[in-house]
């Protein structure tokens, strides 16, 4: 009898024991669900962070980009479906020594759900290539002066005309050995020049074949000299130009058919005066330009998609910012631009001066600049 009841003991302990252990490893299992859940939706939670501060650096981006002249201001969005939030906040960035392009301390905040995020950025403002100096795809055919001053000619194909051709010293630096300098690409040619890539003509004869014929011993081509970086020839990306026709103001009443009357431009609503404005034209086989830009209108960036003639014989066009012509551009009359050229091929059949301004990396033109990040944190 007490044999039984010691087993009886025995089996109830056991069973007690298996329940016991039965829920410890539920609760253990049910413990271990909670905390796979708990990382899941904290990992969810930062990958959303971390999406909220990229649109963040966009926006910032983009803003700087084509309203370059607010180094100063705020952008801010949200997603109420995903609980997403984000601020950027920028302003100049400390001087530093050497530093020659635009610097910006960047403050970016993001939150989703519980979670959030501050990242502090330093960003440079850079220009487009196709925005810096006077540069030229493909030929050029100088028929009249053009004259130049801060920039030398940078030309993919050949440059006829050599003779056309002055460098000003103007506002812009000088070589120690006097000679007008290059404040575009110093840093590779100190001394202005024309830089061409398959020759340099003067009346006719190249001049690195015939070098007495010709006085110009500063000047380049791929076979007399160091050839000129394709990158700092190429016109406008087709993803710009998709972006310029978003983004970018529009001639407005100034263009009626084909003609484009700089007269009557008028600075767009919300456009940014101090940085200025970009105006792409719509696309199409020629645009012809007349006609000066009135002050009030500030700096343009004018583009052209295809080609595009200026003025008529004794006629000047004449404004203050950057032309970007993707085809061919033709001077009939003249032109007097405070800025950069940009263009396909040119044919220059009318006097041209052409002056890059001393602070031009201090005034990024409206979409031609590139905010490019420096720093990370810091």
């Amino acid at each position: 009898m007490s044999d039984r009841r010691s087993s009886d003991g025995y089996a109830m302990l056991a069973a007690l024991l298996i329940m016991v252990l039965a829920t410890t490893f539920a609760l253990i299992v049910v413990g271990a669900v909670h905390s796979l859940q708990v990382i899941e939706r904290s990992d969810a939670a930062g990958r959303r962070v971390e999406r909220a501060a990229g649109k963040a650096v966009t926006a910032t981006t983009r803003m700087l980009r084509w309203r370059p002249g607010a180094w100063s201001d705020t952008v801010e969005g949200q997603d109420l479906s995903s609980r997403e939030s984000w601020q950027a906040t920028w302003a100049p960035a400390p001087p530093v020594a050497g530093a020659v392009w635009p610097r910006l301390r960047v403050r970016v905040s993001a939150a989703a759900g519980g979670a959030r995020r501050d990242d502090e950025l330093t960003m440079e403002l850079r220009a487009e290539p196709w925005a810096m100096g006077v540069t030229c795809l493909g030929d050029a055919e100088i028929r009249t002066p053009l004259e130049v001053s801060g920039s030398g000619v940078y030309v993919g194909g050949c440059l006829r005309g050599r003779e056309q051709v002055g460098f000003l010293q103007g506002a812009g630096p000088v070589t120690p050995a006097g000679d007008p300098g290059d404040g575009v690409r110093g840093d590779v040619f100190p001394a202005a020049a024309v830089r061409g890539g398959a020759g340099v003509f003067a009346e006719g004869i190249e001049i690195h074949e015939a070098p007495e014929r010709g006085h110009y011993p500063l000047d380049t081509d791929d076979h007399a000299g160091q050839a000129v970086p394709e990158e700092w020839l190429a016109a406008p990306s087709a993803e710009f130009l998709a972006s310029a026709a978003a983004e970018a103001a529009s001639p407005g009443a100034a263009l009626s058919g084909d003609r484009l009357s700089l007269d009557e431009l008028v600075t767009p609503a919300g456009a940014d005066a101090s940085g200025g404005t970009c105006i792409l034209v719509p696309a199409m086989d020629e645009v012809r330009i007349d006609g000066w830009a009135p002050p009030e209108a500030g700096r343009l960036l004018l583009i052209i998609r295809g080609d595009a003639v200026l003025g008529e014989p004794g006629e000047t066009v004449a404004f203050s910012g950057g032309l970007v012509v993707c085809g061919h551009l033709l001077v009939r009359g003249g032109l007097h631009l405070d800025g950069s050229l940009h263009t396909g091929s040119m044919t220059i059949d009318g006097p041209t001066r052409i002056d890059a301004p001393p602070d031009w990396r201090q005034r990024p033109l409206p979409g031609a600049a590139v905010p490019t990040l420096l720093e990370y944190g810091g």
